[in-house]
């Protein structure tokens, strides 16, 4: 008979097993199995049991090291509970204060926009109103050149109608001098010219 049946022939006979009833194991009936089926000498057959105990006791520890009761699991579990509601109450601080500088700066870029918006509406109201004044300026400078340019050409008119007049008079005075000196010339030459008409009668 081979080593299993030994162990199977060093458990008692019971039929209900259980955790809180576990199967019992007869260590005498175990090296008699040995000794009798298996022909075993009874030094073989006590340190072979010796060898399963170790092993046996070894299992048994670690199950028990490893394993938790009921009222443990539960003081964890309650434990674990705790913990997550730690930490769920530490995310919802954590989003509150992210939304909370999320608002702050969308406040202050807002302001910042604001701001931004005031500089350039006044800076175009200002740029508007010095080319409004330029322009007027411009229009100034403009209707004085013309108002100038129009002074100067009724001066020049002024001017080249007293010229007109002075050479008319000139003219005059020529035309006047010219009869004054030709008319003594005239007078003879009709004389001369009646003179020779009546000698040729």
């Amino acid at each position: 008979m081979s080593l299993q049946k030994c162990v199977v022939f060093g458990l008692k006979e019971h039929r209900h097993y259980s955790s809180a009833n576990p199967p019992l194991f007869d260590t005498y009936e175990f090296v008699a199995a040995c000794e009798r089926d298996a022909k075993l000498d009874p030094q073989v057959a006590e340190a072979l049991l010796s060898v399963l105990s170790d092993a046996v006791s070894q299992s048994v520890g670690t199950v028990a090291t490893e394993s938790v009761t009921s009222a443990e699991f539960e003081k964890r579990v309650h434990a674990n509970s705790i913990d997550f509601s730690h930490l769920r109450a530490d995310l919802g601080l954590v989003e509150k204060n992210d939304f909370m500088l999320l608002k702050a700066d969308v406040a202050r870029l807002s302001n910042d926009v604001e701001k931004l918006h005031m500089r350039s509406a006044e800076e175009f109201r200002r740029i508007q109103a010095n080319t409004r004044l330029e322009i007027s300026m411009e229009k100034s400078r403009i209707k004085d050149d013309q108002n100038a340019q129009t002074i100067r050409m009724k001066e020049m008119d002024a001017q080249i109608e007293s010229d007109l007049a002075s050479i008319k008079t000139v003219m005059e005075g020529l035309r006047w001098d010219l009869f004054r000196s030709l008319f003594p010339l005239l007078s003879a030459a009709g004389a001369l010219a009646f003179s020779y008409l009546r000698f040729l009668r």
